[in-house]
């Protein structure tokens, strides 16, 4: 099995253990670990996901938010998401929250990313 670390875990930090098409993520913020090390998904399907987190990732949606206080944030895009009333809106909502439909290792966790040309802000909650 190999293992792969991306930061420091006392900060933030991705954690991937891959056994052949195998992989378990999890990620470490302020050492606690967001997801369940114990859960598998094939790598192929991690990474087409984790793709597609980039790929349709909202940086002005991002902007909008940065300032905001945890909660406010976190009610906005959770509760947003989940009251949609379109898909463009709740895919726009989506784009921020990182665990979203992911992985199994993710399932029941909440991560979201605010990034900005000058900082990275997340915000998360087990």
């Amino acid at each position: 099995m190999a293992n792969l670390i991306f930061g420091e875990p006392s900060l933030f930090s991705i954690n991937i253990s891959t056994d052949d098409r195998f992989a378990s993520v999890s990620i470490f913020c302020a050492s606690e670990e967001i997801g369940d090390s114990s859960e598998y998904v094939l790598l192929s399907t991690f990474i087409s996901l984790i793709k597609n987190k980039i790929d349709n990732y909202d940086y002005s949606l991002s902007n909008e938010l940065f300032n905001l206080e945890k909660n406010d944030v976190f009610s906005y895009v959770v509760d947003g998401f989940e009251k949609a009333e379109s898909w463009r809106e709740s895919q726009r909502l989506e784009s921020i929250l990182i665990t979203l439909n992911l992985a199994p290792c993710f399932d029941g966790e909440t991560f979201i990313l605010l990034s900005t040309d000058e900082y990275d802000r997340i915000i998360w909650k087990t």
